[in-house]
């Protein structure tokens, strides 16, 4: 082996520093240097690896110590190989580490994790003061039905109705939010090496949950503003695609809003071809627009996910899924294996708010207050092309050639405020413009936002 100082000057695109001696396996910090440095922003997306042998001169180590370390890095979703082409660090690795995570950003305006609005939240804590006074408090400390109580699934029934769903009770299941929800959908109807398609880029969540139980998902591009149909209609042709995941209203992150036509066209493919739908409906209450859901278009073939966490209360973690019949056994047995039952006592403030009108006028505010933020977007970014509606909780700012997503987000942390880029949510090695998404309702105000978006648009120009 080389002595590892004559590769001080040595031109390889990573130089890892790893502790030898230590109680750590030598895999595994390799594997923690790699993933640290991915973090730190000293490999990046697409990034080419050294050759495993030439690594291991430089370290110093076996071969196979390499070997094993690139093999938890792959199984993590950090790196992945071609014949041929070598080893890169993976397009989409970003998505892999925890969005909500506010290490670093204690002098920063955060406009990276989405949050829901907060100052709706005193209107929960009422109706739970008035649920704590009731005599029979007790019973929703207790175990109920796994699919939910039958008085709350009436609530459901009424709660998706807004969104155009005539869902029968016993096709309604209640379970603890978004996450929870992808995961029993994704272990009860998918197995491993199954195939979903999805946006070129989206929410990150689905990818992790995917990404774990060993299921592919297949980005699909736009074409102009709408998804390509007829990519999607190749790909069901020629590959075994079993699935679809779609979020038509307010699309996380780029803000876009499905037409009716697509939506039509989009129903017909998933009959033609026999896929399973998922449509996540988490940010449908901030809609004016009000297009039937892909769910009324194709019934027997789409479950439906309406979740409460933003549009009443981050700390409720409800959601309500119609499902269609078919299906029905498999996720409820999902649910019980994974959650046993959703929280009553959340659940059953969720209800209260939705019975009483008290779930409406939260959205209203939220309405509002979204809308007052927007007009300071557009106030500071609308030279830039940003594409985001009056309603929108996030907006997607495009930015100039000479940008990528990652450089941007990095250089605005510097300048005291934080946005994510798209190679966040990117799926597998596709191929987007540059840009990042503004998450405009998290900062506490909007004095706070307006500081975020002085700060965005003297790095633009």
């Amino acid at each position: 082996m080389m002595p590892v100082n004559s590769f001080d000057n040595y031109p390889m695109s990573w130089k890892p520093k790893i502790r030898k001696g230590g109680d750590i396996p030598l895999y595994i910090e390799v594997a923690q240097a790699l993933e640290m440095d991915v973090r730190n922003g000293q490999l990046n997306p697409n990034d080419k690896l050294p050759p495993q042998r030439e690594l291991a001169d430089y370290l110093d180590v076996n071969l196979s110590t390499i070997a094993r370390a690139f093999k938890l890095c792959t199984a993590k979703g950090l790196i992945s190989g071609e014949v041929g082409r070598g080893t890169y660090i993976s397009s989409d690795v970003l998505s892999k580490f925890p969005m909500l995570d506010q290490c670093g950003l204690e002098h920063c305006v955060n406009l990276g994790a989405s949050h829901p609005l907060y100052n709706q939240n005193k209107y929960v804590v009422q109706v739970l003061k008035q649920i704590i006074k009731k005599t029979n408090v007790t019973n929703l400390l207790e175990y109920t039905e796994t699919s939910g109580r039958f008085g709350h699934k009436l609530s459901g029934q009424n709660w998706l109705f807004q969104f155009g769903l005539k869902v029968p009770v016993e096709n309604i299941l209640i379970s603890s939010g978004l996450q929870n929800s992808l995961a029993i959908i994704l272990t009860s109807l998918f197995r491993f090496g199954d195939k979903i398609v999805t946006n070129s880029v989206i929410y990150p969540g689905i990818k992790n949950i995917a990404n774990s139980l060993g299921i592919q998902l297949i980005p699909i591009p736009y074409s102009g503003q709408r998804m390509n149909i007829d990519y999607l209609v190749q790909l069901c042709k020629n590959e075994n695609i079993k699935g679809i995941y779609i979020i038509p209203d307010h699309h996380n992150p780029t803000t876009h809003f499905m037409s009716e036509r697509e939506r039509w066209d989009l129903s017909t493919v998933i009959k033609q071809y026999g896929l399973i739908c998922i449509e996540d409906a988490t940010y449908s209450f901030l809609s004016d627009k009000k297009y039937p859901a892909v769910a009324s278009m194709v019934p027997e073939q789409c479950i439906y996910i309406s979740t409460v966490s933003n549009s009443l209360s981050a700390g409720l973690r409800v959601a309500f899924l119609s499902m269609p019949s078919s299906y029905s056994e498999q996720i409820k047995k999902g649910n019980s294996d994974i959650n046993v039952m959703a929280a009553p006592l959340e659940v059953e403030i969720t209800s209260q708010l939705i019975e009483t009108g008290v779930a409406q006028k939260i959205i209203q505010e939220k309405r509002i207050e979204l809308q007052r933020r927007n007009k300071l977007v557009d106030k500071y970014l609308s030279d830039f092309p940003i594409k985001g509606e009056a309603n929108s909780q996030f907006r997607w700012l495009r930015l100039p050639p000479k940008w990528t997503g990652k450089q941007f987000e990095a250089v605005a942390k510097e300048n005291g405020v934080q946005v994510f880029c798209c190679e966040r949510f990117i799926v597998g090695s596709a191929i987007v413009e540059p840009a990042v998404r503004l998450a405009i309702s998290t900062p506490h105000n909007r004095e706070d936002l307006e500081k975020g978006l002085k700060i965005i648009k003297n790095i633009l120009k």
